[in-house]
């Protein structure tokens, strides 16, 4: 379900509670790193075509037609509850009686997968706070389509989402979450059931795998969880991207903590099925803690008549 009334006052009163909050990453080294030329990839891919009818007959006129990525969200992917790597924002995903612990120690895990290869992550995704100012900034150099994020807002914390992110409900009686081959998100694992534990050794790919099926959720509306769906509706002139999937390469994804990159990729951007060593071996984080952000595509171009007749361009 959205995130009502009633799951806004539980939040509440888990935040009388203290958290420990290791400095990971703040809200300048976020605001800096979005300074990114190629995650915002800017292209003029075609045109549209408008038609305006008035009395005293109709007339046509164009406008280009534009793609570029937008920083929606930040996701946070980390072990231990309570102990988020967003100094700022650390407060909003507290413990509470229903949402303790992390790491990849588990007995009796909800799944019962009681193995060295279980991991849990928690992840939290919150509204990215470069989503407005420096977009209003960077609309003077051309245009430029607004996203429906707001920043800070927090769309999905796992420690809220007790029943879907630990014991996998609803997801349980989904048919996905019985295919292993369904959903597969390269070699980090099945999406399905979206929940914050996976068969995973390989610490990285566990937690962008959490980070993943936090997105998935969070991109769709009616998904029966407690989260906050963001979700652009498309109109004349404007085409939002499409809900996180595999194979979707609308979503790309860059890397701040440990370490910051000025790029977005998407994922899975290594193929590693047949390559000798760990390709992955240097984005692993020693505390356990992972951020991205979280930048999508969108498609639109400038309104300049009543009806759009025609456009061209991917």
């Amino acid at each position: 379900m959205v995130m009502t009334r009633t799951a806004l006052a539980f939040c509440l009163m888990c935040m009388v509670g203290s958290t420990t909050s290791v400095a990971a990453i703040t809200t300048p080294d976020i605001l800096k790193s979005s300074l990114c030329v190629d995650c915002i990839d800017y292209q003029v891919i075609g045109s549209c075509v408008w038609l305006t009818c008035t009395p005293a007959g109709c007339s046509t006129a164009t406008s280009i037609k534009v793609k570029h990525r937008l920083p929606d969200l930040i996701a946070m992917s980390y072990p231990e509850t309570g102990n988020g790597p967003w100094t700022e924002i650390a407060w909003m995903s507290p413990k509470n009686p229903f949402a303790k612990g992390g790491g990849n120690s588990h007995g009796r895990s909800p799944q019962l997968l009681d193995h060295a290869s279980v991991s849990f992550q928690n992840v939290d995704m919150i509204g990215h706070p470069a989503e407005g100012s420096f977009f209003k900034l960077l609309s003077t150099f051309g245009y430029v389509l607004e996203g429906p994020s707001t920043p800070f807002m927090p769309y999905f914390l796992s420690s809220l989402d007790v029943l879907g992110w630990r014991f996998n409900v609803p997801d349980m009686f989904n048919s996905a979450s019985w295919d292993p081959l369904t959903n597969k998100l390269g070699t980090f694992g099945s999406v399905y059931p979206r929940s914050g534990f996976s068969v995973q050794p390989h610490p990285y790919k566990s937690a962008a795998l959490a980070a993943f099926k936090a997105a998935h959720i969070t991109t769709r509306k009616a998904m029966s969880r407690v989260y906050q769906p963001l979700v652009a509706e498309p109109k004349p002139g404007y085409w939002p991207p499409a809900p996180v999937d595999v194979n979707n390469e609308d979503t790309a994804w860059q890397p701040l903590y440990p370490k910051t990159e000025m790029k977005a990729v998407v994922w899975p951007d290594i193929d590693d099925r047949t390559l000798l060593g760990d390709p992955y071996a240097q984005r692993i984080s020693d505390n356990g803690q992972y951020v991205w952000g979280v930048w999508r595509t969108y498609r639109g171009c400038k309104r300049k008549g009543q009806t759009l007749i025609a456009h061209f361009g991917q």
